[in-house]
């Protein structure tokens, strides 16, 4: 599970915040289907585990499709795809 966490920034317009992910494979492909090609979305930070995605209009845009998409897949076909909506263990 990728934990989103989300970190005021009053510079970053419209959104007013970056998301941070996890520095690990699926933070890193998460950062590229929010942020595709833009680097000016993503930063590096100095804490070495984060990355940084300023969220703009754009990622909340991207953000929308992803979970349309994947509801989308989860309704259409419940046999085929098995994602259980539950609390992430901690």
């Amino acid at each position: 599970m990728i934990l989103i966490t989300l970190e005021p920034d009053p510079n970053i317009e419209p959104g007013h915040q970056w998301l941070a992910l996890p520095y690990s494979i699926e933070g890193m492909e998460l950062a590229n289907v929010l942020a595709p090609m833009d680097d000016q979305l993503i930063t590096s930070t100095d804490r070495g585990s984060e990355i940084l995605i300023r969220h703009t209009h754009a990622v909340d845009q991207r953000i929308v499709e992803l979970i349309d998409a994947l509801a989308h897949v989860r309704f259409s076909a419940p046999g085929l795809v098995q994602m259980r909506m539950e609390e992430p263990v901690r």
